[in-house]
């Protein structure tokens, strides 16, 4: 079990964004450290809404366990799963004198749900998580030719729009006339990062749409790009409107490389820009993480995230547990990276000569 929660522990950064609270809200992304049923490999990243925080002056061992019984009781997708959850509430009453005790039961009690995305984080892994939210340098780019190439390497950072809209406006000064967009091993992040990003490709058109169940109801969530902002529509109810940065592309070509460790935020940005016909994906086939987390601060410096969603493309489709299949699969080849190569060959072709031309 230890070993277990060790390896998945170390498979992905958790990532917290807000969906439903502000634009792009929720995270997309990470297997739970301590779960018996988390997939033997490497994960995206988790897609969460942040909640308040209780101070642990407030609140006992018992009611920090009682705190994680409630949160996951009113927001767990699978309905289907907490048909027994309910003698969980107050089945270590009494007994939970220490902090230690508390993360113990709360951990036999989320492992009973089978979501290796439904977890409780202890100090040392919130610490981890928060280090990870303010990394920087997450975006690297270059000129190859006249294709401005982009490496984004997490949306788990909250610098990754900012990196990635420095690094768009160095290359349309260099000249680039196409983009190339690296999302491989990109296990996702803040959907509110992947949400921002796609305006800097996109005119207007639909991010994603979410459904599930949030606050003991059911929940609906619809993400666009507007002309002049991020629009952020809840059971029907715009209740955010921010301005966007606009499209810093034009309508130069765009392809993006995605393989099996591009997952979550990154599926979810891929799809949009390919579903709204703004770019092509080449490569492998994706992960296929298509569920949504709510990350919430607890007390004593703790924090728990619960699966509360699944994510639909503007097409209509999940992706979860399917993935996403590249409009040209291309295989990598020992020492060339070919993904790479047949996307430059298509952004910027060679030009023929005119036969009878010497």
């Amino acid at each position: 079990m230890k070993n277990r929660r060790s390896f998945i522990a170390n498979i992905a950064m958790a990532v917290l964004l807000t969906l439903g609270l502000s634009v792009g809200s929720g995270q997309a992304d990470q297997p739970n450290p301590g779960s018996n049923d988390s997939p033997q490999v490497t994960a995206p990243v988790e897609t969460s809404v942040p909640t308040s925080t209780t101070t642990a002056a407030q609140t006992t061992p018992e009611d920090l366990y009682r705190q994680v019984w409630r949160n996951a009781n009113e927001n767990f997708l699978w309905r289907d799963r907490l048909t027994t959850f309910d003698q969980w509430e107050h089945k270590y009453k009494g007994k939970l004198s220490t902090q230690a005790d508390a993360e113990k039961a709360i951990n036999e009690m989320l492992d009973v749900l089978k979501d290796g995305y439904t977890y409780f984080r202890n100090n040392g892994q919130t610490q981890t998580k928060a280090a990870a939210t303010a990394a920087t340098n997450v975006v690297t780019y270059k000129m190859i030719g006249t294709v401005g190439y982009i490496k984004i390497s997490t949306f788990g950072s909250e610098n990754a729009a900012s990196e990635t809209e420095a690094a768009i406006r160095a290359l349309n000064k260099a000249g680039a006339k196409a983009y190339i967009v690296d999302l491989r091993d990109n296990g996702g992040g803040y959907v509110a990062q992947a949400f921002s990003i796609t305006g800097m490709f996109l005119d207007q058109g639909e991010f994603a749409t979410v459904k599930g169940h949030r606050h003991g109801k059911p929940y609906t969530e619809v993400m666009t790009v507007t002309k002049t902002s991020l629009e952020d529509k809840e059971n029907g109810k715009v209740t955010s409107n921010v301005t966007r940065v606009g499209n810093l592309t034009g309508n130069k070509p765009v392809f993006i490389l995605v393989n099996g460790g591009s997952a979550s935020a990154s599926e979810m940005f891929a799809g949009s820009l390919r579903d709204n016909g703004r770019a092509k994906l080449i490569g492998q086939k994706t992960f296929g993480k298509g569920i949504a987390q709510l990350n919430m601060d607890l007390a004593f410096n703790t924090s728990m995230q619960v699966t509360y969603a699944q994510l639909y493309q503007p097409a209509g489709k999940s992706i979860h547990g399917v993935g996403m299949t590249p409009d040209e699969v291309v295989a990598p080849v020992a020492k060339v990276d070919a993904p790479l190569d047949r996307a430059l060959a298509l952004a910027a072709p060679k030009p023929t000569k005119a036969k009878g031309n010497p």
